[in-house]
């Protein structure tokens, strides 16, 4: 039935002579048609924006007000700020690689995928599809969370070009996230297996690149001698192997805008001496490489999915 819905769509935009562009893409419209008509996810929303109003509440009252007369201290809002967008940018890490891992993988399992690859649909587009009915999703909770973030505005603890920057931000991670779950999803047959390298690898690129690091530099240090410690010599270069992860990219900014930007590049530091280029634009390099490496993970998608075709 699904691959029936896709093959009318495909033809209607072909007897329309219209080339069927990313936004008049069928897996796009299918998978938004899905959860538009699902009611719990309406639910599920509901619940979340509840949560963020508690937080914001609890954090308003904590964060602002201090001393037995509750005084207010406005010079709070930013750390206000600073935990919603972190909780914000947490949400789109744990949601976006379940949703993209079983975009492809559920073709897989439905035994659907022939049919579609018969379709004028290419892999390109199946890809494409899957991909923003990901993001879609996580664009959606951030917008769903500027409404609290906009807090922090009016108390002037941030500057609105902060919010904005922060969106924006959160898309690509949100496109650099779904990607290694498509990707992931493109190269299993279930769902649940898909579900897991998906997380596997979301952790590995958040968690595992700090650990990398470290060891690489206690391993270092111990062969080299203490004169390491001090960071002459170091990792150095290594270090640029968190320009790929999402969390330090997002710490990157957010101390940025709070005026703590230094501290930031005092922590990288620690394990070696970094380019000042990379710590002066780290935010933008990261963000640079993370689209980047989205690109190619989507082609190797694509790529699998033309191999299986043929």
């Amino acid at each position: 039935m699904e691959a029936d819905r896709v093959m009318q769509i495909s033809g209607f935009w072909k007897r329309k002579g219209i080339h069927m562009k990313i936004q008049w893409n069928p897996f796009l419209y299918r998978e938004m048609k899905r959860y538009a008509g699902s009611r719990s996810f309406y639910v599920w929303l509901v619940v979340y924006e509840i949560f963020l109003a508690l937080v914001t509440g609890v954090g308003y009252n904590v964060v602002l007000r201090t001393g037995w007369a509750h005084i207010m201290d406005y010079s709070g809002a930013a750390y206000l700020y600073f935990i919603l967008s972190g909780m914000l940018g947490l949400t789109v890490l744990v949601m976006v690689p379940s949703v993209a891992a079983g975009s492809i993988a559920s073709e897989w399992e439905n035994q659907t995928m022939e049919l579609l690859l018969t379709t004028a649909v290419t892999p390109s587009q199946i890809v494409a599809g899957k991909l923003l009915a990901s993001i879609c999703m996580a664009i959606l909770l951030v917008i769903a969370g500027v409404p609290f973030l906009a807090v922090s505005f009016i108390l002037g603890g941030i500057q609105q070009k902060h919010v904005l920057e922060f969106v924006l931000l959160t898309i690509i991670e949100a496109v650099f996230i779904g990607s290694i779950g498509v990707c992931m999803s493109a190269f299993s047959r279930k769902t649940d297996g898909a579900g897991v390298r998906s997380y596997l690898v979301t952790l590995g690129v958040s968690i595992g690149t700090p650990l990398i690091t470290g060891v690489v530099y206690i391993i270092i240090n111990a062969y080299r001698g203490s004169r390491y410690m001090a960071g002459q010599g170091g990792l150095g270069e290594i270090m640029l192997i968190l320009l790929c992860n999402p969390v330090v990219t997002t710490a990157s900014l957010l101390t940025d805008q709070m005026g703590y930007g230094n501290k930031f590049q005092e922590i990288l530091c620690v394990l070696g001496t970094v380019p000042d280029f990379f710590l002066e634009h780290w935010c933008l390099i990261s963000a640079v490489v993370q689209l980047m490496i989205s690109l190619v993970l989507l082609f190797i998608s694509a790529r699998r999915i033309k191999k299986y075709y043929l």
